[in-house]
């Protein structure tokens, strides 16, 4: 094959349009419920041996290369509570990127938005920066919302 096997546990995620130029594309074959076991080659990525979850068969396929997603899960263990976060994990900030805890900002992944992008994070690192420096200024006027919220006003 000439083309993209997505290898996918189950079901995608991506939004409805994505998904049906995913499927109706011709080179790209989807391989549900599906696990990537082993990448094997000499010097380059030469075979992917898969298996299927509901038949545990494996299959070794011929590829040139691997693109690896696992997913989102924000790495926020770093920051523990009384942060205010959502039930996946993701920390709650206002609009300058202010967590809960006075002086604590988050930006990125690590905060729930819409989208998970490159470009979000570096306007939210942007943001956060100035809201730094007036915070510590004196000058940023604090969100009592998420503060109050997550018990820490």
């Amino acid at each position: 094959m000439s083309g993209v096997r997505s290898f996918r546990r189950n079901e995608f995620r991506a939004s409805k349009i994505l998904q049906e130029r995913v499927r109706s594309h011709p080179k790209v074959e989807l391989v549900l419920d599906s696990v990537v076991e082993d990448i094997s080659g000499s010097d380059i990525v030469e075979t992917v041996r898969i298996r299927n979850l509901k038949t545990q068969a494996l299959r070794t396929v011929e590829a040139t290369g691997v693109f690896i997603f696992v997913g989102f899960t924000p790495n926020s263990g770093l920051v523990k509570d009384p942060i205010e976060k959502d039930a996946l994990g993701y920390v709650l900030t206002d609009q300058n990127m202010a967590t809960s805890i006075p002086g604590m900002f988050a930006i990125g992944d690590l905060r729930k938005q819409l989208t998970k992008q490159i470009t979000n994070a570096v306007g939210d690192g942007t943001t956060a920066a100035v809201a730094a420096e007036k915070h510590i200024e004196g000058t940023l006027r604090p969100n009592p919302g998420l503060a109050a919220r997550a018990g820490v006003a």
